[in-house]
């Protein structure tokens, strides 16, 4: 069933991915909406580097939607970089100034479970065409 919903899972997911976007054009407005306090110096360059690798991850997923060739290797890139996110989130539960960052670990930890679904269902090994995929000058070869 994953597999059937997998397309319209990734253009979801890689738009929630994307939305940190705001953090690269809006360091210290969401800095403060979240509640987190960090430094100048270091903080903030590393806050506008998180936003934008966070949308590129997205805009790689998003891509990949709709085209299945290449779809795998950045399901899995994704997929380790959530793991990694979630681990450090929850490593950092007790922490009162990291508290804003929990849902995270909800939102990122059901999408690995998704992702590893759709991986494990034998789907992501086996190049399957689409209506798209048949319809294109391309796949005629």
């Amino acid at each position: 069933m994953i597999v059937k919903h997998f397309t319209k899972i990734l253009y979801i997911t890689g738009i929630i991915t994307m939305l940190p976007i705001v953090m690269f054009f809006l360091p210290w407005a969401m800095l403060n909406i979240i509640g987190l306090d960090v430094g100048r110096e270091a903080g903030v360059p590393f806050t506008k580097h998180w936003g934008l690798l966070a949308f590129c991850f997205g805009a790689l997923l998003v891509y990949s939607a709709s085209h299945a060739e290449i779809r795998r290797p950045i399901v899995i890139a994704a997929a380790i970089e959530k793991i990694g996110l979630c681990v450090i989130v929850a490593m950092a539960w007790n922490e009162p100034s990291l508290q804003a960052l929990r849902p995270i670990l909800f939102v990122d930890g059901i999408i690995v479970l998704l992702y590893g679904m759709w991986l494990l269902s034998g789907a992501s090994s086996s190049h399957t065409l689409t209506d798209r995929d048949m319809a294109s000058p391309d796949s005629r070869r």
